[in-house]
């Protein structure tokens, strides 16, 4: 059950951005190139789902089984997701066999998930806003010592 809220979670941080770098890491010389790709799915199995864009000369030494990094990131958005797994391309007979017009002229891939990080990036105040807040708390704490203070006897020290 707890697991399936950590899915849902991701799952609604990830339609909020809705794209990503994906960075693959295998050590074959011929592999895919990195790419923006744009967020598909979460399946209720816990398979990331997503689309890429087919190279412009596919080499038939590309590896269909790879694995990778996904980074997503918006601008704007106060939280950052990175996802390490191994993805699939699910639509390959249909890229081998020449046929781009499959799924709209993309990849197709689905990625196991290893390893899923979630990170908010918090933006600091500065400036104006800081000073704003840091006479605004002086104010309040003063005046709640002094009508503290006009209603409760002081005692002596």
């Amino acid at each position: 059950m707890e697991n399936d809220y950590k899915l849902l979670f991701i799952k609604n941080k990830l339609q909020q951005i809705k794209s990503a770098v994906m960075y693959t890491s295998n050590s074959n010389v011929t592999r895919l190139p990195n790419d923006v790709v744009e967020f598909e799915s979460v399946d209720d199995e816990g398979l990331l789902w997503f689309s890429a864009h087919i190279p412009r000369e596919w080499d038939k030494s590309y590896e269909l089984h790879f694995p990778t990094k996904l980074i997503f990131y918006r601008k704007g958005v106060d939280y950052y997701v990175e996802i390490n797994g191994t993805a699939v391309v699910v639509n390959k007979q249909d890229v081998i066999n020449g046929n781009g017009h499959a799924y709209g002229g993309k990849l197709l891939l689905k990625m196991v998930p290893y390893y899923i990080e979630y990170t908010e990036t918090r933006k600091k105040e500065i400036g104006f806003k800081k000073l704003k807040g840091q006479v605004y708390d002086i104010f309040m704490n003063t005046l709640g010592l002094s009508t503290r203070a006009a209603n409760q006897p002081r005692l002596a020290e």
